[in-house]
């Protein structure tokens, strides 16, 4: 039992850095096109031999509150602000940036996730909103 217990938590092992070079390119190049003014406080790679979502690889927290996740091709899956901090519109697909500024004026962007077949965002005004992969608007949540 006690060596089962042990197996189990060695297979859900991460490696917490504060260094970046754990990332794929793309991830590091979208950190710092979008967060150049944060600092990384942790970046992990999870090393999961069993995952909840085997999308995604890499959890990476900001200094401004901002924690993100990324898959294993690098590509953002998923940002979220600590205390509904705005997440800066350039971080968002153009497509639902444009949408959330003509129908939404006045609020920001303080949640974003990728599924497989859709995307989330919630807003600063706790609307949620639902999209398409394309960012074509499907409802309000």
């Amino acid at each position: 039992m006690y060596t089962a217990i042990v197996m189990m938590f060695s297979m859900t092992m991460t490696f917490a850095q504060t260094d970046v070079s754990v990332l794929p390119q793309n991830a590091q190049d979208f950190i710092s096109k979008n967060f150049g003014d944060a600092t990384v406080k942790k970046a992990d790679k999870e090393d999961k031999w069993f995952s909840w979502d085997k999308n995604e690889m890499y959890e990476v927290h900001l200094s401004n509150g901002i924690k993100m996740d990324f898959n294993k091709a690098g590509e953002i899956t998923e940002i979220d602000s600590r205390d509904n901090a705005p997440i800066p519109m350039e971080a968002i697909p153009a497509e639902i940036r444009s949408y959330v500024e003509k129908n939404h004026a006045g609020t920001t962007v303080v949640s974003w996730e990728k599924d497989n077949d859709e995307q989330e965002v919630k807003l600063s005004d706790g609307t949620d909103l639902e999209f398409d992969l394309k960012g074509k608007f499907l409802k309000l949540d």
